[in-house]
């Protein structure tokens, strides 16, 4: 098999009738009408798909779209993800209404390349030939397509065939190799089951690369899938990357889960939204007016999901060109369904009703706040996101996102930008955490001042307090990231001017070492704090909170606390465990008289202890017995 370095998307478009199935059939030998009406009414319904190879490493995928005006919304499902294209237009009847619409939808979701087809010229005279390519001319000036290569073609004669060959191996050479950058995006088109393989998707991937076994997201639903099958092209694969056509075969889904439009995708590659910011261009053939808040039909990744459109810098949009009313405007669009969009994406806008295409959009911002229409402060960050160099506008991401942060998945090219602070599998602008740490630091220091014998301030006290909107894992990444000797340090569950913690004062400093003798002395038969502290020599002179230097002998692995009043000396815990590891060693259970005679302690401190011990693993309470716990 030739091995092929350059996979695209070749779609073919124009006006129904105009032969493109033929031509598919004719360049590829598949013929792409697989449905019985399609066949019976000689017209395409849904999209059909079929392989070209071209040589010099070239294949092309090949969707071949619908042309009739009934089935435009299964053409805006086939040119998302197309790379080139043949514009075909039938030498018989010249441009016709689907050629200009197909041509503008193309061209507003971003077709970078591609060639014009005459086609059946076996039908015609050659001044037909001639009069149908200067009016395709004419059509394509200003588009993708403007001075691309116009190949007369009959695919009933095969005339021209080599030719369109040759034309569109030169445009496919002339593109950019695909790389395999990004995160995995499938839009799905097609979907069904399959005995032994469940339930299948194909699609053309936008973006990435998937392996067979890989674990995925099935979006907008959130359902995780794992991909059990790979196939590129109809054949089975390892893997499959940007710019082929893929078939997969998932787990965790069943079929009436499923919808076209629907993207298999890696985690973080789309946000699901019910809002989106966007730059809005008006067709060229559309000459009505879009008022604000008018309702629309929006296409994305082959889904159709209804929305309203609010114009933010201009009062209506559109009209007669020659009224001179603005063409192109920024906006949002509030749906009425969710989408999974990234920034970047194209979509196609059209009418509510009479259900007709009216303008483009290219996604500036997937999940905006809702914005008041003609703010200029939303309206410069619009213009950030729009005109601004990939490292500002991702900048200004992260400004936006404040101290929530940005996955790290979707700002890897920052990832070493000194501006930028990764913490964990997070990202944040550095000027927003520069400022937090001081903050901290200063919480950490009047904390030390105000208990000089605590170890330092609980790690969620200070989210707590410091407002925080992510969750306790990100916390826990940023304050280690942001942790700086000399500043403030983290220690275990704790942020510290230092890992002992504070200095103590020679005072302090011997009464907690005099304190921590009186407890060893006072073994398991804990008296009480109140008691303790009246009969502690240390504490009375002092001056000292008890409590406070029995939290500092914990915080520094000298004292244990079994419960909110009840201490013991480390090593004195230790040594209890040396006796029960030997009591189990010699039987497998121990009732609490047992306990009683090895630790010489009553129900009163028993229990408590005990249930300590089962905590910690240490022992395992089974009906009235305890036997040995995995951490003994």
């Amino acid at each position: 098999m030739t091995n092929h370095d350059r996979h695209y998307i070749l779609g073919a478009a124009g006006h129904v009738d105009h032969g493109k199935t033929a031509l598919v059939t004719a360049l590829t030998g598949t013929n792409t009408d697989r449905l019985k009406e399609e066949q019976e009414r000689g017209i395409s319904i849904e999209l059909g798909f079929a392989e070209l190879d071209l040589g010099d490493g070239v294949l092309l995928g090949v969707v071949d779209m619908p042309g009739h005006e009934k089935f435009v919304k299964q053409m805006v499902s086939g040119a998302g993800g197309v790379d080139l294209a043949i514009l075909v237009v039938a030498a018989d009847e010249g441009v016709m209404p689907q050629t200009v619409e197909h041509l503008e939808i193309l061209d507003t979701l971003g077709v970078s390349s591609g060639v014009i087809a005459i086609t059946k010229t076996d039908m015609v005279d050659e001044d037909f030939v001639a009069v149908a390519s200067e009016e395709a001319r004419e059509l394509v000036a200003g588009t993708f397509l403007e001075d691309k290569p116009i190949v007369p073609v009959s695919a009933h004669k095969g005339d021209g065939l080599e030719a369109l060959r040759e034309a569109l191996r030169t445009m496919a050479l002339a593109l950019p190799v695909r790389a395999e950058e990004g995160r995995f995006r499938l839009p799905v088109d097609r979907f069904f089951t399959l005995p032994g393989a469940g339930v299948v998707v194909t699609g053309t991937c936008w973006s990435g690369a998937v392996n067979e076994g890989e674990k995925l997201v099935l979006q907008p639903t959130g359902a995780q899938v794992r991909v059990r099958e790979v196939q590129v092209h109809g054949r089975r694969a390892k893997r499959g990357a940007s710019g082929q056509r893929l078939a997969l075969a998932l787990h965790g889904v069943k079929k009436d889960e499923m919808e076209r439009g629907f993207q298999v995708v890696a985690a973080d590659a789309v946000q699901v939204t019910r809002r989106l910011d966007l730059r809005c261009n008006v067709m060229p053939h559309y000459q009505g007016v879009i008022k604000n808040r008018q309702r629309l039909h929006v296409h994305h990744a082959g889904r159709e999901v209804l929305g309203r459109i609010v114009l933010l810098d201009v009062e209506e949009l559109g009209g007669p060109v020659d009224a001179g009313g603005p063409r192109t405007a920024l906006a949002q669009l509030h749906l009425e369904m969710p989408l999974a969009a990234a920034r970047g994406d194209r979509m196609v806008l059209r009418f509510y009703s009479p259900v007709t295409t009216i303008a483009g959009g290219e996604v500036l911002d997937p999940t905006p706040e809702r914005h008041k229409r003609f703010d200029e402060q939303a309206l410069a960050v619009l213009d950030v996101m729009e005109h601004g160099d990939a490292d500002e506008l991702l900048r200004q991401r992260l400004r936006d996102a404040q101290l929530k942060g940005v996955p790290l998945a979707e700002m890897s090219g920052l990832a070493d930008d000194p501006a930028v602070l990764q913490a964990g599998k997070r990202l944040y602008l550095r000027e927003l955490t520069t400022a937090l740490a001081t903050r901290v630091a200063e919480l950490v220091a009047t904390y030390a001042e105000r208990y000089p014998l605590r170890l330092g301030i609980p790690k969620e006290e200070v989210r707590r307090r410091m407002k925080f909107k992510g969750g306790v894992a990100e916390w826990n990444a940023l304050v280690q990231a942001l942790a700086e000797p000399g500043r403030f340090v983290v220690a275990g569950d704790r942020i510290a001017l230092d890992p002992a913690g504070p200095p103590l004062t020679p005072a302090q400093s011997g009464a907690v070492t005099a304190v921590s003798a009186e407890l060893m002395d006072s073994g398991l038969d804990w008296p009480g704090l109140e008691a303790f502290a009246t009969a502690s020599p240390a504490l009375r002179q002092s001056g000292l909170e008890p409590v406070e230097v029995l939290r500092h002998l914990a915080d520094h692995d000298l004292a244990v606390p079994i419960n909110n009043d009840y201490y013991v000396h480390t090593e004195t815990l230790q040594d209890l465990v040396g006796r029960l590891r030997a009591h189990f060693a010699a039987t497998p259970e121990m009732a609490f008289g047992e306990f009683r005679e090895l630790s010489g302690l009553s129900r009163k401190l028993g229990i408590p202890l005990l249930e300590y011990l089962d905590e910690q693993g240490i022992t395992v309470r089974k009906g009235d017995v305890r036997q040995a716990g995995g951490s003994l």
